[in-house]
């Protein structure tokens, strides 16, 4: 008799969703604020950090998740993905803060953001679905 193994109900497929579509908000916030040089949002697409923003890597990633939000299961390696670029930011930020590219002001909120989606993402990612001979 087999058995299933891991979480593939259908409450774990909605929070993956939910999951996936803040990430994908966020990423198009993200580049949206990229694009604007506005001094209410003091964001200057200038120099190195700008190059991402205006380059439209986070819409795309944003595009993907959407995609991936229709049946997390099915494309778990997406989830992975997004695991990975909040790691990336994390890293990328926290190397640009201690080279004073950035003030600690302007990084707390991404920063907090990327440790929120990834403590998010490795809680509720999903198991091994492959069944079992019991």
């Amino acid at each position: 008799m087999a058995r299933q193994v891991g979480r593939t109900d259908s409450a774990s497929q909605a929070r993956l969703q939910l999951i996936l579509v803040a990430l994908a908000a966020w990423n198009l916030v993200g580049y949206g604020a990229g694009l604007v040089d506005s001094s209410l949002l003091h964001v200057a697409v200038d120099g190195m950090l700008g190059g991402r923003a205006v380059s439209g890597a986070s819409a795309v990633l944003a595009l993907a998740y959407l995609y991936a939000a229709r049946s997390p299961f099915r494309y778990r390696f997406v989830i992975w993905l997004a695991a990975v670029e909040q790691v990336v930011a994390l890293f990328s930020m926290g190397f640009h803060w201690m080279r004073d590219d950035v003030t600690s002001g302007d990084i707390w909120l991404p920063m907090l953001a990327a440790a929120v989606f990834l403590t998010l993402l490795m809680v509720n990612l999903p198991r091994q679905t492959d069944t079992l001979r019991a």
